[in-house]
């Protein structure tokens, strides 16, 4: 019964011109979005790559000198696109991506995409996710809202129930019809995409696809059961249209931007200028509640000398060995600040991304963009590991130039020059993205809010056609 009632109901949708119509334009704009998509995440990913050869050029070419003047010359280092970007570009056009790595200093990254764009650009760019979250919903209820209550009004749902069929068979039947009328759409599409990140040789980003397209199901399926709930539960089918429509604007429109001004008002961030400027006081003076700027770095001094087997012989010491140790124990310093301020930054970043995860118990719509984006590598976490990665290594590098003026300096002192064998030691930068099962425990609210739907809507849609009126 339920495959009859399922090829019933994909015929009726098969047939309706406006399912076609609407079918069509919706197709149009996925397979435009991932066109598009694909065709400008690779010219970023080229552009970015060609940028970090010459960065990097520009590091193992420059002249001999000083290593601790070679740690202030620095290096940029450009973070990639995210892995899925032409599915979903999420957060990435509005952050930055260039990144300067030099000594006593930690920049965040700079000039995000968006800056260059033109004034259209901030109403949102075309991509498929965008298409997936918000027109595909509008699709399901396009063809979803009269499933009962047109039944009813035709007079074959008193015809049907007379026949002795339970009401969960023929939920199941039409929810299985409407499934399969929207795989018809979007099946297709995904094994196009894919096939393309297959053939690009790309495992681990087949594998966050695999993951990606499953929780998209799991999205249309609580939208096939609220649109059925809805169609069963009212009088007309224009009242279900128009319950529906409410449901897709609150969920879509209203309730991510109240989470995102709520997020905002209960968890304020610094502005650049408060952080810069905060930074640079504890720098001068301190640490709060800690020692003075001067007493702090001799105490990490004399912590190195200990660890070198120096402590108490720093007057037989060679003076570049000194002042090298002390050149480290002041760049420990200053990690120490960037850490306490930077640290309290993105602590307050994660827990307004956490108000946007619960605040998806009222939105699925919100639910699957945290999850979108997060799989797609475009969401601020993935930014934020780059952040942490290129500070890493930042942190080496410098550590690696003092070692050198500190190990081989001599009595040449400051006067001492290193040549291109040293800035070859360091080793390229490498951004490397989470894994999939890292993601998915970071957005394990999200999951976990994405399943409460789908299990809340699911025995709305059963309990409602159980009750629902035949005539």
């Amino acid at each position: 019964m339920i495959r009859v009632v399922a090829v019933k109901e994909l015929r009726e949708l098969l047939r309706d011109g406006r399912f076609r119509l609407a079918a069509a334009v919706v197709l149009g704009l996925l397979l435009a979005a991932l066109v598009f998509g694909w065709r400008h995440a690779q010219a970023v990913k080229a552009e970015r790559t060609a940028a970090q050869s010459i960065a990097r050029a520009a590091w193992t070419g420059q002249g001999d000198k000083n290593p601790h003047i070679a740690a202030h010359y620095g290096m940029y280092v450009f973070k990639p696109a995210g892995v899925l970007a032409f599915v979903d570009p999420g957060a990435d056009p509005y952050l930055g991506v260039t990144l300067k790595l030099e000594a006593h200093k930690q920049q965040l990254p700079q000039d995000a995409p968006a800056q260059d764009g033109t004034a259209i650009d901030r109403f949102g760019q075309l991509s498929a996710a965008a298409v997936l979250q918000l027109l595909v919903p509008l699709l399901i209820i396009a063809l979803g809202f009269a499933s009962w209550s047109g039944e009813r009004e035709r007079g074959t749902l008193r015809q049907l129930a007379a026949t002795g069929v339970l009401p969960r068979r023929l939920l199941a039947g039409k929810a299985l019809g409407l499934a399969l009328t929207l795989a018809l759409l979007l099946v297709p599409v995904a094994l196009v995409a894919t096939a393309t990140v297959v053939a690009a040789g790309e495992s681990a980003t087949a594998a966050r696809l695999a993951v990606l397209l499953g929780a998209y199901a799991a999205y249309f399926g609580v939208i096939i059961a609220v649109t059925l709930a809805a169609s069963a539960w009212a009088q007309s089918s224009r009242a279900a249209l128009v319950a529906l429509l409410g449901f897709w604007c609150v969920t879509t429109l209203v309730v991510p931007r109240l989470a995102s001004d709520a997020a905002g008002r209960l968890l304020p961030l610094p502005t650049a200028a408060a952080l810069a400027q905060a930074v640079h006081s504890t720098l001068a003076t301190g640490l709060p509640n800690g020692l003075p700027r001067e007493e702090h770095i001799d105490t990490l001094s004399k912590a190195l000398l200990a660890k070198h087997g120096f402590a108490g012989a720093e007057t037989m010491m060679d003076d570049a060995l000194l002042q090298g140790l002390e050149l480290q124990a002041e760049a420990e310093y200053e990690n120490a600040v960037f850490d306490h301020h930077v640290g309290a930054v993105m602590t307050s970043m994660a827990h307004q991304e956490q108000v946007g995860q619960w605040a998806a118990i009222a939105s699925p719509m919100l639910a699957i963009r945290l999850l979108s984006m997060a799989l797609a590598g475009t969401d601020f976490d993935h930014h934020r590991a780059f952040g942490r990665q290129a500070e890493a290594y930042r942190r080496g590098l410098v550590g690696a130039m003092n070692d050198d003026f500190a190990r081989n300096a001599g009595a040449a002192g400051w006067q001492y020059k290193a040549n291109r064998k040293l800035w070859h030691q360091a080793v390229p930068f490498a951004y490397r993205p989470a894994a999939v099962d890292q993601v998915l425990r970071d957005q394990q609210v999200a999951l976990a809010m994405l399943a409460l739907w789908a299990v809340g809507a699911t025995l709305a849609a059963v309990l409602v056609s159980r009750r629902m009126q035949v005539l």
